[in-house]
């Protein structure tokens, strides 16, 4: 992975972060899609990104299923 990939990568866990911390899912289908594609165009890691990316998208579905439900804060993650 490159200097410009590595930083990319950065910037959308960054992001991610920002935003699970907030509960707030706005955007986040495009970050997490940026996310998709930078483990696909990764040959060498790219099974590990996807499994981050995997494991970013369940945490926002299940921010998003408390949200629809109303079930409250969603636990600490």
């Amino acid at each position: 992975m490159g200097y410009r990939e590595a930083r990319e990568l950065a910037r959308i866990r960054q992001q991610l972060r920002e935003r699970l911390m907030t509960h707030s899912s706005a955007d986040t289908a495009a970050i997490l899609d940026r996310l998709r594609r930078v483990a696909e165009n990764e040959q060498t890691d790219g099974n590990r990104l996807h499994n981050e990316y995997e494991r970013w998208r369940v945490r926002f579905d299940l921010l998003s299923a408390f949200a629809v439900n109303d079930l409250g804060d969603p636990p600490a993650a």
